[in-house]
């Protein structure tokens, strides 16, 4: 079973996440009852040491042999000699809490792992990682510029609209099909939240949404804002599909890249069309099929927001042409998020981490080093991504 990486439990965020993950291919998991000898680096695998999992979680990721590597993944800190690297989160990212760097062997790539908003690390914890000059060759983050990019759709279903066997999610009949389900709701749009009062973001966004509901968008409300616990796994899907649109709201401001499950799985996956406000216009663009969202700050207020979206409800056509890029499946030249079943599997995630290992080890040409985790997570973030007070209501 593969769990979603959310945040701590001390500030449980995960509850926005609707489905536990399945059926997703994975690398092979070491545990304790299978410690090798010391020749591991010898029987043509490549070892990868997750140092603590994330928040407790030791969650599989995807992962095709035949297309990646040989790699297997452990969560045994009894492996760190034999592993040829070695991610830490950065919840442990503490000169105290990780391997010696002066013990470390010569061919180990170190890196340093995070699904979380520059505010969530900084600002909210208070983490600064000031000490940790040089010590880490590889970021793996949802940043595009990452060392391994983490996109978060990594983390959606198997055999989906976008990961393993996708050609099926795809076509005129598939668009009919999710049209027809949208009938019997009272409610326009979905929204599942579980930070209220934690992140700047996550104030903001309610309040945000609070005044569209004011101007009479109908919104139907779960997670442990509202104490109200949505179907998972399986059975979130045709739970959601009859709702029109997904509040796509983010619990960061303008944090490069950072954009969630609430675009992947809650919306795309189940046949909603996100209503998205966090990220930039031109970060969603990088990633997400064209014309399949609507961007909150496109709108000169939320009341034109909810007037917009009253017209799609009304107008059946109109809202239709958001699911034209469902007609038929792209090639991964036109859009690199898709697979194509056996025959690609996207560049990003473990699966590059797996290549760029292989690569190291075959000809010793991979190699580099970040000479500041906390420049590097705080390099050009503006204001309103890690700002600690909080902004105006504008634009509402």
């Amino acid at each position: 079973m593969t769990r979603h990486i959310g945040t701590d439990k001390q500030y449980d965020l995960r509850q926005e996440y609707p489905y536990k993950q399945d059926n997703i291919t994975s690398l092979a998991i070491l545990n304790k009852d299978t410690i090798a000898t010391n020749s591991l680096r010898d029987d043509g695998t490549i070892y990868i040491l997750f140092w603590v999992g994330p928040f407790g979680d030791e969650p599989e990721f995807r992962i095709d042999p035949n297309l990646c590597g040989n790699c297997v993944l452990t969560y045994d800190q009894r492996y760190l000699d034999e592993s040829d690297a070695v991610i830490i989160h950065f919840t442990e990212a503490h000169m105290d809490k990780i391997p010696d760097p002066k013990k470390r062997k010569p061919h180990q790539m170190f890196a340093f792992y995070s699904t979380e908003s520059p505010y969530a690390i900084s600002t909210l914890r208070g983490l600064k990682f000031e000490d940790m000059h040089n010590y880490f060759n590889w970021t793996i983050t949802y940043r595009r510029d990452s060392s391994i990019y983490m996109p978060f759709v990594e983390l959606s279903r198997q055999n989906g609209v976008f990961n393993g066997e996708t050609k099926l999610r795809y076509g005129d009949v598939i668009v009919q099909n999710i049209i027809g389900r949208k009938q019997n709701s009272p409610y326009m749009a979905l929204w599942m939240a579980g930070n209220c009062g934690i992140t700047l973001g996550g104030v903001y966004r309610k309040y945000l949404i609070g005044i569209m509901e004011m101007h009479g968008l109908t919104v139907d409300k779960y997670g442990n804002c509202f104490n109200r616990a949505a179907p998972a796994g399986s059975d979130y899907f045709p739970f959601a599909a009859k709702y029109k649109f997904y509040m796509a709201f983010e619990n960061a401001e303008h944090c490069r890249d950072y954009i969630t499950e609430k675009l992947w799985s809650n919306s795309y996956e189940a046949g909603l069309v996100p209503v998205v406000w966090g990220p930039t216009r031109a970060d969603i663009e990088a990633i997400a099929p064209k014309d399949s969202f609507i961007f909150y700050e496109d709108f000169q207020n939320g009341i034109a927001v909810v007037n917009y979206l009253k017209y799609l409800d009304q107008n059946p056509l109109e809202y239709r042409k958001y699911f034209n890029w469902r007609l038929q499946q792209p090639t991964p030249a036109e859009y690199m998020m898709v697979e194509h079943g056996p025959l690609y599997q996207r560049d990003v995630g473990m699966c590059k981490m797996c290549r760029l290992l292989w690569e190291k080890r075959r000809y010793n040409n991979v190699t580099s080093v970040v000479p500041s985790i906390h420049r590097w997570l705080l390099k050009n973030e503006p204001n309103n991504c890690v700002l600690e007070q909080f902004m105006p209501f504008v634009r509402v």
